[in-house]
Order: structure tokens, then C-alpha cells, then sequence
């Protein structure tokens, strides 16, 4: 439940209540305030990092796609009989 509790902390979305309660335990807890850092370097990690962009495929993949979607069998819906 702490753990939860932090995280809506550091989005500011615990309520104030909530806040006021979570940061008096804090003032007496170091392994809440150890995982809160870790947790605020671990934010920050993820909003510097930049996903490069996927290659586009292979010819061969994309071949390979084309034909798996071809000889795919259709499946037909089966339509109810109204009356």
C-alpha cells in the first residue's frame, strides 16, 4: 500500500490528507525514503529515454507476411436466422 502511496505522491495525485500522513512516516522510515529516490531516478530515467524507431522490415518479412495473410482460411460469420 506504501508503495502505491508514493507513487501517486511523486505524480501529485494522493490526496492532501494522504500527503500530510505519507510524509510524517517518511520523516521516520529509510527504506521508504531509499525506494522513493529509486523511484525518482527511475521516473527520470524513463522520461530521458528515447525509443529509436524500428527499421522498416526485410523484404523477406514482409514477403513472408503477404503470404501468411493470403493462404490465411477466412472464417465466415454465421448469421442468425431472424423469425
Amino acid at each position: 500500500m506504501i508503495f502505491a502511496a508514493l507513487s501517486e505522491f511523486l505524480d501529485g495525485t494522493l490526496p492532501p490528507r494522504n500527503c500530510r500522513e505519507l510524509q510524517k512516516h517518511l520523516s521516520g522510515c529509510d527504506p521508504c525514503l531509499q525506494y522513493l529516490e529509486t523511484l525518482k531516478k527511475t521516473i527520470r530515467a524513463c522520461q530521458l529515454y528515447q525509443a529509436a524507431p524500428a527499421p522498416p522490415p526485410s523484404t523477406a518479412v514482409r514477403e513472408a507476411f503477404i503470404k501468411a495473410l493470403s493462404t490465411r482460411p477466412v472464417r465466415r460469420a454465421r448469421l442468425r436466422k431472424v423469425g
